[in-house]
């Protein structure tokens, strides 16, 4: 039985349209995964932008915020430090993320389409809107609350944003499904879960989790707009106004599910690693454990400090809470532990200086090292990188924005190593490699000096809040650290949009299989299978077809 919609047989497009109403109409009804995948990649991108941009904007505003006002009060500057932390996941890391499985996923487990492919293009196309939504409702006015008295309007424009980012959660359930079931039902002959490439089975893992966790927070969108609307006006209808509704949604960029959405980094390491030594990976089964391990960790839904101030324990200082932030650290550590001993057997495969796309698996993996074990340090109580227990009005110092921001920026750095490694299946172009590198170097760089400033002004007692002044001087200092990052972060994204752009004008084709790869995506033509893939005997099936080859000669 096939789990796939057939595409039309003929083309059904007016003969006699326009260039442009056949390309609309053709992106409208595409059922070609690659298509498809490319839609979820430009608008990452392009939200990625306007991302870093206002990560910027917000880095020169926190610097000093009582004398600089680049947003028009108050109200608007929480509003757009909300709409940041909330929309790099779910904005910018997640359809990054999407895109790279939709195209490569169905690639890897030998499938000719992703499992219910005009489904899949509903999912994108769900995406933009809720997206488009939520940003233009949040620039009008809207958000997640509020820091003052709210206007009937802006409270319109509250429940307008509330509605936007439901469709971007509907549509990203939506997706999960169609790659869950691809990897799951479409699998070639002989290809156990055991042998699954590493990156096809982390989407499988992460999609399980946001399929356990996603409709939770539709269901805090939800509360939040019939108490909008019915409620008893949490929302912020008096002068002291309230974070109510930010505070019931927080969760998603907080530990633990912040996790969920760097699960691929690991597949995306393991997947890279051994192409570049050269080598069968170290130990495939114990690293399909740690992310399944991993995967386990990062369901978070149960973690929600605002519906938890039960006034005996806080939250943070419970002891699920605290295992699961130490236990983070482990499938990670044993991640890079497994990639660098693969590196270790490949030997002198790598010459010189090291290619974009291991540059970029490399470096999330560290990144994503680095926010678990600023995780691990803040569940750790006499550190007190908690800070306030006061579970609506602002939850944490700034490390807990620290943590969230290497997570994410992991799973940014480690996308971008991905777009280089399989360039020739996203688009058939071969991206500029040293652009590439220097575009990195700046995305990681720069997510080490905020994420780090972030994190290490935890210690001065510096308040999660976009309002709350710096408590000591070195607090500033770490805030001007962070802008440097920021920026940083911001030329990288410019870099790496660049090199897609100079290579799409460039017009040079890529090689099918530029690394000699090892999975069943590098044995198709121009991204579709010429033959049938055999029946495969391992997690590297082509490293298989060469041994035997090496044997016959």
């Amino acid at each position: 039985m096939t789990m796939t919609d057939s595409p039309p047989a003929t083309d059904t497009a007016p003969a006699a349209s326009s260039p442009a109403v056949a390309g609309l109409y053709d992106a409208l009804t595409t059922t070609d995964h690659k298509r498809i995948g490319r839609f979820w990649l430009r608008s990452g991108l392009l939200l990625l932008i306007g991302a870093v941009v206002l990560g910027v904007l917000l880095g020169i505003e926190g610097t000093d915020a009582e004398s600089t006002d680049l947003f028009g009060g108050d109200n608007a500057y929480f509003q757009m430090w909300a709409l940041y932390r909330i929309g790099l996941a779910l904005l910018v890391a997640a359809p990054l993320l999407v895109g790279l499985a939709t195209v490569v996923v169905p690639l890897q487990v030998g499938s000719t389409n992703i499992a219910f492919p005009r489904a899949a293009l509903a999912s994108v196309w769900g995406f933009i809107l809720g997206a488009g939504i939520t940003v233009v409702a949040v620039l009008a006015g809207g958000g997640f609350g509020a820091v003052d008295r709210v206007t009937v309007d802006e409270r319109d424009a509250i429940a307008l944003t509330l509605v936007g980012l439901g469709f971007v959660i509907l549509s990203l359930l939506l997706a999960s499904i169609c790659l869950a079931t691809t990897v799951v039902s479409l699998r070639v002959k002989g290809m156990t879960l055991m042998r699954a490439p590493l990156f096809a089975w982390s989407v499988l893992v992460t999609c399980s989790v946001w399929l356990l966790t996603l409709p939770v927070l539709l269901a805090n969108l939800l509360i939040a707009y019939v108490d909008l609307h019915n409620g008893p006006g949490t929302f912020g209808g008096d002068a002291s106004g309230s974070l109510a509704i930010y505070g019931q949604i927080a969760w998603v960029v907080e530990q633990p599910q912040v996790y969920a959405f760097a699960i691929p980094v690991l597949g995306i390491l393991g997947s890279i690693v051994p192409v570049s030594a050269g080598v069968r990976a170290a130990r495939h089964g114990l690293s399909v454990g740690l992310i399944g391990l991993f995967g386990l960790i990062a369901i978070g839904a149960w973690s929600q400090p605002y519906f938890q101030n039960d006034g005996a324990i806080p939250h943070d200082e419970k002891f699920v809470f605290i295992a699961f932030g130490l236990a983070a650290l482990l499938p990670v550590l044993g991640s890079m532990g497994g990639a660098g001993d693969t590196l270790r057997r490949g030997g002198d495969s790598i010459v010189g200086l090291p290619p974009a796309h291991l540059l970029g698996a490399l470096g999330g993996g560290i990144l994503l090292l680095l926010g678990a074990g600023a995780g691990a340090l803040r569940v750790i109580e006499p550190l007190e990188l908690g800070g306030s227990t006061d579970q609506v009005e602002g939850i944490g110092t700034l490390a807990v924005s620290g943590v969230a921001s290497l997570v994410l920026l992991s799973v940014i750095v480690a996308a971008v190593g991905g777009f280089w490694f399989w360039a020739s299946k996203i688009g058939g172009h071969e991206l500029p490699p040293m652009l590439g590198r220097l575009a990195l170097l700046g995305l990681i760089g720069g997510a080490v000096l905020l994420g780090g400033g972030q994190v290490v002004s935890g210690f001065f007692d510096t308040v999660n809040h976009p309002l709350a002044p710096p408590t000591e001087d070195a607090a500033d200092a770490l805030a001007v650290v962070s802008l440097i990052g920021a920026i940083l972060i911001g030329l990288g994204a410019l870099g790496v949009v660049a090199s897609i752009g100079k290579a799409m004008r460039a017009g040079a084709t890529a090689d099918d299989d530029p690394w000699g790869g090892h999975t069943l995506e590098w044995a198709t033509v121009d991204g579709v299978f010429t033959e049938a893939p055999a029946p495969v005997m391992s997690e590297s099936p082509l490293l298989d077809d060469a041994d035997h080859e090496g044997e016959e000669s």
